[in-house]
């Protein structure tokens, strides 16, 4: 069986007022598996949204080919292409009904006003908004029109749905939701979702695998746990949540820290980086091999349900520790010891600059 989307080591690069050229797209090869979530993930500019624009046929590439369902629409027009795009502010028409903006596509496209009206009725039914066909998109809430707009993206049955930061104009009660009903949608419909944001909890919680790019680049692709606690560079690893990044001397066996603690490891002599997330550091010394830091508090801040800290550890400068609520915390200024476990230890082969 064909793959959903398979691009193909994708060039494209823009010209600037000034004269110069932008490289949007560097190389960029990805592989879609059938019925897949992978969200684009990265800063403005890093190439994301260019590279959904190519799939979709609203750019062309300069080199390099897009493969869907086994055939190459590399040359085809946006509107012979089988897939469909949700857009950041839904592109409704406000002068029509619900009914009439989800089956539009279809009418221009000269279906069967018995079969419009049919599938109109199964897409409304789907996202929820059955009994809604009559009213006015402007009659709608934002989540409601944010519905509108997947139900007409689905009706033409594409083989491939493109959603470009479809939930960012929600407040965050709505979004969250939402993110929950397109995930089931997707299970539900069995097609491939590619979706962009700029949200890393967002990719972390919808995707199947995220595929983090810079610089027109695809910097790392994997599961969200996978790019999360075991990046294979610095830039997925400062990029994708909070971290800690301490430099290390790698001496036979050991990585050693700038204080003087080691840890064991398999790697030959050199340098790389130690990568800390928050959440590894504790205030109990855990049970077999473990780092101890000591320092002053900086700043503790309370979220509810846990404490964000900062720590100036000695030899090491300041640390970020996120620490469950429940034990209480001395004042800012006060001496801390935190702990982090041999197994929430992750080493990247790269030296920060």
């Amino acid at each position: 069986m064909p793959a959903p989307l398979e691009i193909i080591d994708a060039h494209k690069t823009f010209r600037t007022p000034e004269g110069g050229t932008l490289t949007a797209l560097d190389g960029v090869s990805l592989k879609l598996a059938a019925a897949e979530f992978v969200t684009l993930l990265g800063p403005s500019g890093c190439g994301k949204t260019t590279l959904l624009r190519t799939i979709s046929g609203f750019e062309t590439l300069d080199a390099g080919d897009i493969v869907i369902d086994g055939a190459a629409v590399t040359q085809l027009p946006a509107h012979r292409r089988p897939v469909n795009t949700v857009f950041q502010r839904y592109a409704l028409f406000g002068h029509m009904s619900v009914a009439r903006n989800v089956g539009y596509a279809l009418e221009i496209a000269g279906r069967d006003k018995r079969e419009i009206r049919t599938r109109v009725g199964e897409m409304l039914e789907l996202v929820g908004l059955a009994g809604l066909g009559k009213r006015m998109v402007s009659q709608l809430s934002g989540g409601q029109q944010q519905r509108v707009a997947l139900a007409r993206a689905l009706a033409g049955k594409p083989k491939l749905l493109l959603l470009d930061e479809p939930l960012s104009a929600l407040d965050k009660n709505l979004r969250q939701k939402m993110q929950q009903e397109l995930k089931a949608l997707q299970r539900e419909l069995g097609i491939g979702f590619i979706f962009v944001t700029h949200d890393q909890e967002e990719a972390l919680t919808m995707s199947d695998r995220i595929a983090v790019l810079a610089h027109g680049r695809i910097q790392q692709i994997g599961a969200p746990s996978a790019l999360y606690q075991t990046p294979v560079n610095l830039f997925t690893a400062d990029f994708l949540g909070e971290s800690n990044l301490l430099p290390v001397t790698l001496d036979g066996q050991v990585a050693r820290l700038a204080d003087g603690q080691g840890f064991a490891c398999d790697r030959p002599a050199g340098q790389a980086t130690l990568l800390l997330r928050p959440e590894a550091l504790g205030l109990a010394r855990p049970e077999g091999p473990a780092l101890r830091f000591s320092g002053t508090i900086g700043e503790v801040y309370y979220t509810g349900k846990d404490h964000q800290v900062t720590l100036q550890a000695e030899a090491l400068g300041t640390l970020r520790a996120l620490l469950r609520t429940g034990s209480p915390l001395p004042e800012p200024g006060a001496g801390l010891e935190l702990f982090a476990p041999a197994t929430g230890l992750h080493l990247i082969d790269e030296v920060a600059s």
